[in-house]
Formats: structure tokens, sequence, C-alpha cells
């Protein structure tokens, strides 16, 4: 009972810091640090599904668009991350502005013991009862 607590203590207490940029893209990796290989589990491709239904423009590390090359203060730089624990599996996604600010920054959890379904389980966890959706968008 107090880990659930934990979790929505920590849901409603972080979020966004910086509500007043106009941010339209989201970089964010093909592979992060916890992934053996490019897209493991699908995992960075229903990041950036669920980032385009917030109205985002998303793009992978290696395809930067011209306008964010131009002025790179248009984008935030998405990191996923893998919590430590046994019987659970915990991601933390975090979004970063240009100047290295946390605006967003969330966790999910799932007791799901297949990895494929764990960990897609707690990327939607994430965004369950975020307040991501509040970010201005350009």
């Amino acid at each position: 009972m107090k880990k659930i607590l934990l979790l929505f203590a920590v849901l409603f207490s972080l979020g966004m810091t910086a509500q007043n940029q106009k941010v339209k893209y989201v970089n964010l990796k093909w592979a992060y640090d916890f992934q053996d290989k490019t897209n493991e589990y699908r995992l960075n491709t229903a990041l950036k599904q669920k980032m385009e239904e917030l109205g985002y423009t998303v793009y992978f590390d290696n395809e930067m668009p011209q306008e964010v090359r131009l002025d790179p203060c248009v984008e935030y730089v998405g990191d996923l991350s893998r919590g430590k624990g046994s019987l659970s599996t915990e991601l933390t996604f975090v979004l970063k502005d240009c100047k290295g600010n946390i605006v967003f920054n969330n966790s999910g959890v799932s007791r799901l013991k297949k990895h494929n379904k764990s960990y897609m389980d707690a990327l939607q966890n994430i965004f369950k009862y975020s307040t991501i959706g509040r970010l201005k968008i350009n």
C-alpha cells in the first residue's frame, strides 16, 4: 500500500516545470542504455507513437530536422531508463529542454512476468496519470 501511495505522490509531484516554452519536436533514441538491440520490445516505436498522439513531431537521433539544427531550443530530448527491481519492471521517462532542464519526469511500473508485455505495460503506466499533455506545443 505504501508503494502505491508513493507512486501516486511521484506521479503528481513530478511533471512539468517549463510550461511557457513552446516546443514542437521530441528527439528519441533508437536504443537506450538498458536495451541490447535497437527498438527492443518495440519500446522506442511505442514511445514515439505516444508522443505523436500528444501532438509532438518525433524523430530518432539520426534524423534531425533542419529547424532543430537552426534552433535547438524547439526540441525536447527524451530519455528512457530502467529501474532496478527483481519482481517488477520500472521505466522512467525524462524530457529535457535545450538547457538541460527537466520538463517532464515520470515512472511506470509493471508486475507482469513476460518481458515484452511488462515493458509495454510500464510504458503505458508512465502516461496514465501524467501531466505531459499540458506541455505547450508550438
